[in-house]
């Protein structure tokens, strides 16, 4: 049965990755201009400084993950919207590799409502969709479009979970 259930977590975890990784895949070439590939736009605006967290207590879990949500960066995404950068730390103590991307599901809401993902021209990194070894910590980083300038709520679970139970929870200011 154990051996089972390793060959099922393996084909639902590679069918997750192939769903996340298919989201940006789809995303890229979306511009209107034709021609500019690589274009960028720019407000020349500085991001603003990173927001603290108003850590919200989150009852303990038994997870073969650990994840801290660390901090917010209010910022615009490449069309010059309102956008926020929230900061992950995602430790696997589980027995196999795995990336934050499989493991997590992360979202966040303004107003009870779950924000879309942004693209934004800061450098996210790898330690989103970056695989890592059992006890090993990385970085991760995503950004989301902002609606208006209410608080942000940030909330983390496993992303095949019986039960919807938070591993981290925090609210940023978005003004």
């Amino acid at each position: 049965m154990r051996k089972s259930q390793e060959i099922g977590r393996s084909v639902v975890s590679v069918a997750l990755a192939c769903a996340v990784m298919a989201c940006p895949v789809a995303l890229v070439g979306c511009n209107d201009d034709a021609g500019e590939q690589g274009a960028v736009a720019t407000t020349g605006e500085q991001p603003a400084e990173e927001q603290p967290a108003e850590e919200q207590p989150v009852e303990e879990v038994q997870s073969e993950y650990d994840v801290t949500i660390d901090g917010a960066t209010v910022t615009t995404d490449y069309e010059g919207a309102p956008a926020m950068i929230v900061d992950y730390s995602f430790t696997n103590n589980s027995d196999e590799a795995t990336s934050f991307a499989v493991a997590c599901s992360q979202k966040a809401f303004q107003n009870g409502v779950q924000l879309e993902t942004a693209i934004v021209t800061e450098d996210l990194g790898n330690g989103y969709l970056a695989e890592i070894k059992p006890g090993a910590t990385t970085t991760a980083r995503m950004a989301y479009s902002l609606t208006d300038q209410s608080d942000v709520t940030v909330e983390v679970s496993e992303l095949i979970s019986l039960d919807d139970t938070l591993l981290a929870q925090a609210t940023f200011p978005a003004a």
